[in-house]
């Protein structure tokens, strides 16, 4: 698919019309003229637009082409083996294919934020590349698969406030009109793990409005199942319920026997005490 045939798909997608589009940047007649490959535009001119239009560069590469779906691929082979190598291999990859992060902004952070939760004593992450991530993140008007990863990689770095934000892009993202049900159940699962971070800094009230949100189908994953039903019984736990805390611990176990251990063990780590207040984002 040719450039300006991908750009009138997403802007289809975004029901944004072409006078809206082409903003002040050019004529709609040139941008039509640029979606039907019959001219193009200067690249001053698509930046604009895309950035304007709040466009994830991401977008520009086909979901199942080979650059998203090879990083894609290589990223969860790293994270699933705890493969720390082949992380900083993938994050050098990036640096020199855009040096300037902007065609593979999105990817870059995911790497980053991963590298500084799998190895916290090789690489910290700075305050100012958690703030970048989120801005960045809540300007992308349509979410893929990258998308979702970053906002799960986020939501334990941020305070109630944010999460507040997070929640309300989460839940536009869900009801977008026909919205793969993948996105839809990636959508419900970042809602869960937005509750349990409330749960974790004592907005018990907010957790349980979050979880409230969480749509599951009639049939629901039982990984998908467990997890909406720990974050649950977690938060039946903070508020005194004993026979909620062993539900939970039984869950985890579950987790881990179903082969679902790296689940289990993030779970692991995000009810373990808060040592510090995360801190406020400007």
């Amino acid at each position: 698919m040719q450039l300006g045939q991908r750009f009138k798909k997403l802007r289809r997608e975004r029901h944004i019309t072409l006078v809206q589009a082409a903003g002040t940047d050019c004529s709609p007649s040139a941008l039509s003229k640029f979606e039907n490959g019959k001219s193009q535009l200067s690249a001053e001119v698509f930046i604009s637009i895309i950035t304007r239009l709040h466009i994830d560069w991401a977008e520009f590469r086909p979901t199942h082409g080979p650059q998203q779906t090879l990083f894609i691929q290589h990223y969860h082979e790293a994270v699933e083996n705890h493969n720390i190598c082949q992380l900083m291999t993938l994050r050098a990859a990036l640096r020199e294919l855009d040096p300037q992060l902007q065609r593979y902004r999105t990817e870059y952070y995911i790497v980053e934020l991963t590298l500084g939760q799998e190895a916290p004593d090789l690489i910290v992450v700075a305050q100012s590349l958690v703030t970048a991530a989120l801005d960045y993140l809540v300007q992308i008007d349509y979410w893929n698969n990258a998308a979702f990863i970053l906002a799960a990689l986020l939501v334990t770095r941020v305070p109630v406030a944010v999460l507040d934000a997070m929640t309300t892009q989460v839940m536009y993202q869900r009801k977008l009109a026909n919205l793969p049900a993948e996105k839809i159940a990636k959508a419900d699962d970042l809602l869960v793990d937005i509750a349990l971070q409330r749960a974790r800094l004592g907005d018990l009230t907010g957790a349980r409005l979050t979880l409230a949100e969480y749509q599951p189908p009639v049939i629901p994953d039982l990984v998908a199942a467990a997890h909406y039903r720990f974050v649950d019984c977690y938060i039946r736990q903070q508020t005194g319920d004993q026979q909620a805390g062993g539900e939970v611990q039984q869950l985890l176990g579950f987790l881990t026997m179903i082969n679902a251990g790296a689940t289990a063990k993030r779970w692991r780590q995000q009810i373990a005490p808060i040592k510090k207040t995360p801190p406020q984002l400007e």
